[in-house]
């Protein structure tokens, strides 16, 4: 393929609110919209006019007779991996919403489709792309922060009643796989993962505290790395508290990381080795300010498009693949189940008791 052909895309589902904010990328040079499948005619009839490209309500004949080089997909989660392994095995790169699956089982069949075909698969975690997270992941990578201690994750993302009466499929057990875990906090759990690598174990509650939902509005967990790190993560879509914040704290420093804001406080000593040595009977270390410098950018959707693209066109990375889309799915899983359990989960998640837990849980809500 030349370097400044157009990939030609497909885009399966216009009915998402989130649809308006991949419509951006639509626009790139790199983005050619040759087709648009969704299985209300009204809607996806005047997503398909505005965009000047056929109109499909099945993806199926869509692919067959299109051949799209990259296949969008921005359905309700349960159809995730049976669309992007299909949209697979018909020849397309794919981008996925994120979650990639209800459960991780499902994430297993989609890395090995992927490995079966050898296209590529992405998972939609703008957040990646935030100027402010590639420079805290750089100072992590740099050891900035020395030996990692700990991670703390407070994110509210209010959400009204009229939010969950948009789609029969939101806050279900059948069409999301859980509730604030499955769908707001999955870029929470993926910054977590990002950050400080998958934890080895998990404790967690959930709980609805406001919405008449069958799902957690609310989730608390505990996490473990077997790096002696240990984790706070708090999401909720039932308190108005607009913002939300992670820290983190190493050895070496303190990471504040807000939207837009990235602030560093490195330790004039090491930590560790301060309060092993020092004569004072209680204290802390020294520390002092060090500006962040911030890259040109934002964490939207298109800077993920570009990403794709150019790891389709000229092999770069891609930010967020199938196997890093895994980790915060299997991450949100494992917070269920521990939840649902009243245990401590280690991590990797066993597959068939968690599958067995969500097929009883959906078959309770029925």
């Amino acid at each position: 393929m030349a370097e400044n052909t157009p990939l030609r895309h497909v885009i399966i589902g216009a009915g998402a609110s989130v649809y308006g904010m991949h419509a951006p990328a639509f626009q790139l040079e790199t983005t050619q919209v040759v087709g648009l499948c969704d299985i209300d005619p009204t809607r996806g009839k005047l997503r398909a006019e505005e965009l000047g490209v056929p109109f499909y309500t099945d993806y199926a004949p869509m692919l067959d007779e299109l051949h799209p080089d990259v296949a969008v997909i921005i359905t309700p989660h349960y159809c995730h991996a049976e669309i992007t392994i299909a949209s697979l095995r018909a020849g397309c790169h794919v981008l996925v919403e994120k979650p990639m699956a209800l459960e991780v089982t499902e994430a297993d069949a989609m890395i090995a489709a992927t490995q079966e075909t050898g296209r590529l698969l992405a998972v939609n975690f703008q957040h990646r792309q935030r100027p402010e997270v590639q420079a805290a992941r750089r100072l992590l990578d740099e050891g900035a922060l020395g030996t990692p201690q700990r991670l703390e994750m407070v994110m509210p993302w209010p959400r009204t009643a009229a939010y969950y009466r948009q789609g029969t499929w939101r806050a279900t057990w059948w069409g999301e796989g859980g509730g604030v875990l499955m769908n707001q906090a999955p870029h929470d759990l993926d910054l977590a993962c990002h950050l400080f690598g998958s934890p080895a174990r998990v404790s967690a509650w959930t709980r609805t505290r406001i919405h008449a939902i069958e799902v957690e509005d609310t989730a608390a967990a505990l996490l473990e790395w077997d790096n002696g790190a240990i984790g706070f993560l708090y999401a909720t879509t039932a308190e108005g508290a607009p913002k939300g914040e992670v820290k983190l704290v190493g050895t070496g420093g303190m990471l504040r990381l807000g939207w837009g804001d990235l602030t560093f406080e490195r330790f004039d000593q090491d930590a560790a080795q301060f309060l092993r040595e020092t004569d004072q009977v209680w204290g802390s270390p020294t520390w002092h300010a060090v500006p962040v410098e911030l890259a040109e950018g934002s964490g939207d959707h298109p800077a993920v498009y570009r990403n794709f693209h150019a790891a389709i066109l000229h092999g770069a990375p891609i930010s967020a693949d199938a196997v890093e889309g895994r980790k915060s799915l299997e991450l949100a899983n494992a917070i269920i189940y521990s939840s649902k359990t009243g245990r401590p989960v280690d991590l990797p998640l066993d597959r068939d008791r968690y599958a067995a837990l969500l097929a009883e849980l959906k078959g309770k809500a029925a």
